[in-house]
């Protein structure tokens, strides 16, 4: 395949791009372990996992930019966009990013805490129904409970009076 300077200069600069994004998506992680602390094993589990998703997703561009062919400077300035993120770009994005990672969550725990409000209006008649059944069975059940009383403590005295009564022929 026979390609132009134009087209390898365009490579490359998607090639950078594509190493500026996976430094951009490891901001985001470092931010997002920031904030959650997990311990060693969770820890070297995430950034596996993280790195699995990183390098598939590079492949998968690898594989659509450069149609499976591999360079050499093609690996060159996937890390070479990196650094230059990491240089030149992350330390001005990173409390933004970490401020904006916590206006997210606290959209998200407002919207979930909407979400739980409407389905408790929508679930409150049933809650209701479910609180008289289980207190009318607990008060069925204490009525039952009280019924029995009788019997039971007569049982308990019959039960001793044979005890008793067998232990005073066996001497």
């Amino acid at each position: 395949m026979t390609q132009t300077v134009a087209q390898d200069l365009l490579l490359v600069l998607m090639i950078t791009g594509l190493g500026t994004g996976v430094g951009l998506l490891f901001d985001f992680y470092r931010l997002l372990r920031r904030r959650t602390r997990p311990n060693y094993l969770s820890t070297q589990l995430c950034d596996l996992l993280f790195w699995l998703i990183c390098s598939g997703a590079v492949f998968y561009a690898f594989f659509w930019l450069t149609e499976g062919e591999v360079r050499f400077f093609t690996l060159l300035f996937l890390p070479a966009g990196m650094a230059l993120y990491f240089k030149f770009a992350s330390p001005y994005l990173r409390e933004p990013l970490y401020s904006f990672f916590l206006f997210i969550g606290r959209c998200l725990r407002f919207l979930f805490r909407g979400l739980l409000f409407c389905l408790s209006v929508l679930f409150y008649p049933f809650r209701l129904a479910v609180w008289v059944i289980k207190y009318a069975f607990q008060f069925l059940c204490g009525l039952f409970r009280l019924l029995l009383l009788p019997f039971r403590n007569l049982w308990r005295l019959i039960r001793r009076r044979i005890s008793e009564w067998r232990g005073k022929s066996k001497k």
